[in-house]
């Protein structure tokens, strides 16, 4: 009989895919035995000459010793029965993403292991409660969702259903702290933690561009150079498939009772109908040709980086816009007194070119809104009303000029950078609210999983609180979107002025 209260010495592995195989690996050079089972014998020699061959390459590295890498090897054992699934003290399941398959491998397993023995599933989308349904003994179920590729990914997720035992939760943590992962205990809700915040990133790039207001090329690349982010969105989207995060993304907006926040787009739907999925078929958001990345997306396909000839352009300069201090940090001198070519203003947070050329009273052909957020990485985005648009790229290719990065997009409350990371934080904010993870679980998460530049609340302390708040009002107000209603967190702290990781 496993006793829970014994060292861990043995993991059960369902499943010889990547998942499974990777979770192995991690167990087996953390000193731990893996019995690994599939019921494929073709999948299991597969997966032991994968696991082998990367463990004596972390031999070659210098990162283990031969004699390690010699015992990781020898403490894996393949098994085409699960009766041979006995011995494990927790067993993972890293099987086909549908809920009936696992329900009958979780009641098949209750059957064969003792009653001590943890049962984890990996599952990315699927409700563990589902899962656990069936069971007879559903407090030790839960679920321990990994990241891949398993052994470089350092966070892991450990979901508590209604019915898992604080005893189970402790053992899979005991776990996770033997493989040396960061674990974050999250609800059993829609996504979980990392794939229900991620869809903010996705999602509201998806709006974006279907407003018309920037290409997806454009978006990216403002989202790279202005923000840090690694990947733009769109290049996210065609690297793990859109045959992947689509259905994730529906999964997630039916779970949460079609909560506009986690509305997607017509396009991304199109696009997976299509099978135009992404860099594995060649074409998806960006064009791949023969595998190769996309030039547009590299070089931010942008026509206002074409060169505009004649005269300097000559700027008359709101006084909002110079309040805020990077018209001169950043050397700007083509300032005239009297007539101007463009009227550069800084709009208030959400509002759009035209909403500020209104309230300012100013010429709409000659109005031209910058922001402010990609500033520190010397990046600056403009935008202009319907019919201005040639002021904003005659400003564009002057500020160029300067040595700043600029990228010209159509009118947008919130112009690109400000509006994704306002619905980051916002939803951030939401999971905090519902109790899906704290704040510093979400931060710690997002930046593992995701590779944020910084987390979700750490956004919101450089953006401000007050700001942020004012930014999603005033987007839900000029686009009527209840897509941008504030979470309460957020509105709490926001109207308080209090900081956002302040707890409930």
């Amino acid at each position: 009989m496993s006793d829970q209260s014994e060292p861990l010495g043995t993991i059960g592995v369902v499943g010889a895919g990547a998942m499974g195989a990777g979770i192995a690996q991690s167990a087996l050079t953390a000193g731990l035995e893996v019995i690994l089972h599939d019921s494929s014998a073709a999948a299991l020699a597969k997966a032991r000459g994968e696991i082998h061959s990367r463990i004596a390459r972390l031999a070659e590295k210098g990162q283990i010793t031969t004699a390690a890498a010699a015992a990781a090897e020898g403490r894996l054992k393949l098994a085409e029965r699960l009766q041979e699934l006995a011995p494990a003290q927790i067993v993972i399941e890293a099987i086909i993403e549908q809920l009936e398959p696992k329900q009958r491998l979780f009641t098949a397993l209750e059957d064969i292991v003792p009653a001590g023995t943890v049962l984890a599933t990996n599952t990315s989308s699927l409700p563990v409660a589902a899962i656990a349904r069936p069971c007879r003994h559903r407090e030790r179920v839960c679920g321990l969702h990994f990241f891949n590729p398993v052994p470089l990914m350092r966070l892991v997720e450990v979901i508590r259903a209604a019915d898992t035992s604080e005893a189970t939760m402790r053992r899979v943590l005991e776990l996770a702290e033997r493989l040396g992962k960061t674990a974050v205990r999250v609800k059993d809700v829609p996504g979980f933690l990392v794939n229900l915040l991620g869809r903010a990133y996705l999602t509201e790039a998806l709006h974006i561009q279907q407003e018309g207001v920037a290409s997806a090329a454009t978006i990216d690349r403002i989202m790279r150079e202005a923000a840090g982010f690694r990947m733009g969105p769109f290049e996210l989207m065609d690297l793990t498939g859109i045959d992947v995060n689509f259905p994730a993304t529906r999964v997630v907006y039916e779970g949460f009772q079609h909560d506009p926040r986690l509305k997607t787009t017509a396009l991304h739907e199109s696009l997976f109908l299509a099978g135009q999925l992404g860099r594995k078929t060649g074409r998806g958001f960006h064009d791949y040709g023969d595998g190769k990345a996309a030039s547009a997306a590299s070089d931010g396909g942008d026509p206002g980086e074409a060169p505009v000839t004649g005269a300097p352009v000559t700027v008359w300069i709101a006084e909002e816009a110079r309040e805020l201090g990077w018209v001169s940090e950043r050397g700007l001198r083509l300032v005239a007194a009297g007539e101007a070519e463009v009227m550069l203003v800084s709009p208030a947070p959400g509002e759009d070119a035209a909403t500020a050329a209104a309230r300012l009273r100013l010429d709409p052909a000659r109005v031209v809104a910058a922001d402010w957020v990609g500033l520190e990485r010397s990046f600056l985005t403009l935008m202009a009303p319907v019919g201005g648009d040639g002021a904003a790229r005659k400003l564009g290719a002057a500020l160029r000029g300067t040595g700043l990065s600029v990228a010209v997009i159509g009118d947008s409350p919130g112009f690109v950078a400000a509006r994704i990371l306002a619905m980051i934080v916002n939803l951030a904010c939401e999971a905090a609210q519902l109790g899906i993870g704290t704040p510093e679980d979400i931060d710690v998460a997002m930046r593992l999983a995701q590779n944020y530049p910084r987390g979700p609340f750490e956004w919101g302390e450089w953006l401000g609180a007050q700001r942020i708040h004012d930014m999603l009002r005033r987007i839900q107000e000029v686009t009527g979107s209840d897509r941008y209603r504030p979470s309460l967190w957020l509105r709490r702290r926001a109207l308080l002025s209090l900081p956002l990781r302040t707890p409930q």
